[in-house]
């Protein structure tokens, strides 16, 4: 990674950028947030604690790899795939807070949750074009998504009314 004093400016900028927008999602949400509590929960889902420390170490991720590739792309189309790829994705990973937590629409969440994982693959391929050390930054985002869904369709069906 360069040390370039522009690339720490950018990388402060959108790790902040990342972690406000998950910020106004989980504020937008704290009411359903509170209401997850007394959910009945698949096996494997952690204390709720992990949950902010996890979202807001990939929000970092997110945003620092973002940084990166935006440091190290010269080329405009390079520069708007990764822009696209970036917006697509966190338009998903807001929207899917808002369905899940806002809303506790959780069948529909998970196919959104479906969507977002798609969206992390593929910004994982634009990075990968331009940093593999961006795209591989992507990888516990993508992971954790994974079991996000696997979280989410266990709380849709085991709250089924």
């Amino acid at each position: 990674m360069h040390n370039s004093p522009k690339l720490w400016k950018k990388a402060v900028f959108w790790i902040l950028f990342s972690l406000a927008a998950g910020g106004a999602a989980s504020w937008l949400t704290r009411e359903g947030l509170r209401a997850f509590d007394a959910l009945r929960k698949p096996p494997l889902t952690p204390p709720r604690i992990v949950f902010p420390i996890a979202w807001s170490a990939l929000l970092i991720l997110i945003g620092l790899g973002f940084a990166i590739v935006r440091s190290k792309v010269q080329n405009t189309r390079r520069a708007d795939d990764a822009a696209i790829a970036y917006a697509v994705q966190m338009t998903f990973f807001f929207c899917w807070m808002i369905w899940f937590f806002g809303l506790g629409w959780y069948g529909f969440s998970a196919l959104w949750l479906g969507g977002l994982i798609i969206s992390i693959l593929a910004m994982i391929a634009v990075y990968r074009r331009i940093s593999k050390a961006a795209a591989w930054m992507q990888i516990p985002y993508l992971l954790w998504c994974c079991f996000a869904l696997y979280l989410n369709i266990g709380v849709w069906v085991l709250n089924a009314k």
